[in-house]
Formats: C-alpha cells, structure tokens, sequence
C-alpha cells in the first residue's frame, strides 16, 4: 500500500499519538451544558472537529496497513469494516463537532435568549437519534475492523501479545471511537493499539523474510510495504 517507508510509519505510529494528544489535552468535554462549556471554546470546538476530518481517516488508513499483505476472510473483513468506520464516523463526528461548532460559535455574540435557543439546537443534534446511529455504525465498525486484523494477523503467524492489545483495543467498553471519545478509558485504547502497532511494525516484520512460505509453493505470509 505504501512502499515509502517512513510515510507508513508517520501514519502507522504517528496518528494515534495525535488522536491520543487531543484527547487528552485539547479536546473539550462538555459536563455542564452547551452554553457553560462550548460557547467560551467555540473556535476551539470547531477547529479540532475539521482537523479530525483528517486524522480519524488516517487511523483508518493506520488500521488499513496493519493488514498491508495479509490475506483472508478475517482480513477482508477486517477491510471492509475499517472502509464503514471511515465513512460513518467521520459523518457522524462532522454533524455532532462540525455542524455544531459553527452553530454555536455564530451565537456568541447574539442577544441572551437566541444564545438560548441556539444552545437547545445544538443539544438537539446531540441527542438526535439519527446522529447517534451513524456514530454507533462507525464505532463498530472500528471495532470489528481491529479484531478482523487481530484474527488475520493471528493466522499469519504474529506474535500473540500486540494482538491481545489490539483486541483489548477494540473492546466497547475503552473504544476511543464512542460518541464522545473521552478520558481516561478512550485514550488507553489508542495507546493499545499504538503499543500494538509499534510491535509488529519493528519487531515482527524484521522475521518475516525467515518466516515466509515460499519455499512451500505456498506465498508470503506478510510482506511489508
């Protein structure tokens, strides 16, 4: 997928420390209400939401290259889940960040009571139901993309520990990818699959050349890009 090998790794292992940063340190949570808490950080809201446009498709293309050169069921599964993960919660988190932050910082200079009514639009759309369901799609599909992965990779011959991590990774109960992908749960899972990811990029694919089949008339089992 990609044969520069620096870029895979920028996106492989750099990605998920910058979701993880923006987690933990930008992104605001909202414990008050609308206008307690996202009116005074409008600009902010609103600027992190189109940045992770870019960089929650680029966990996709992360997750994408854990698989680069596996075949198999689990693996095309594992493709085509990450591929729904990308479309669904990007158009989930573009409604509920996006469509928001430009609502609400609208508002900030506007007389008390259409702040008001700008702050109950804006709780609409998160609790909108048909907002909640794209997002659910798009976490799942997450989900299953990481244990789709975690089965091929395990049937090419990968080492057992980053897989478990990338299992645990994808577990509901830490997925970052909820709807409102907060601490301190959220960012462990991005760490897993950080941990995960450094594992079999630097130590298990230096032993694939020993490990290939091809001296079984069979292919390699993983060739990196």
């Amino acid at each position: 997928m990609l044969s520069n090998l620096v870029l895979r790794r920028i996106i492989l292992l750099g990605t998920p420390v910058v979701v993880a940063a923006d987690v933990a340190f930008l992104h605001p949570i909202l414990p008050d209400g609308v206008r307690e808490d996202l009116f005074p950080v409008a600009n902010l809201w609103l600027t992190l939401h189109v940045v992770q446009l870019v960089v929650f498709g680029l966990m996709g293309v992360a997750a994408y290259l854990l698989l680069e050169g596996v075949r198999g069921i689990a693996a095309t599964i594992g493709r085509l889940a990450i591929a729904i993960f990308v479309v669904f919660y990007n158009a989930g988190d573009a409604v509920a960040g996006i469509a928001t932050g430009i609502l609400v910082r609208g508002a900030t200079d506007l007389p008390d009571a259409e702040q008001a009514a700008v702050a109950w639009a804006t709780t609409k759309i998160f609790e909108d139901p048909t907002k909640q369901l794209i997002f659910t799609i798009g976490s799942y599909a997450w989900s299953l993309g990481l244990l789709g992965a975690a089965v091929a990779l395990y049937r090419a011959g990968a080492p057992r520990l980053p897989l478990a991590m990338l299992a645990l990774a994808a577990s509901p109960f830490i997925n970052f990818f909820d709807f409102d992908h907060s601490p301190p749960f959220n960012p462990v899972a991005l760490g897993l699959f950080f941990l995960a990811a450094l594992w079999l990029e630097l130590a298990w694919q230096k032993r694939v050349p020993a490990r290939t089949e091809g001296s079984q008339g069979q292919p390699p089992v993983h060739q990196p890009g």
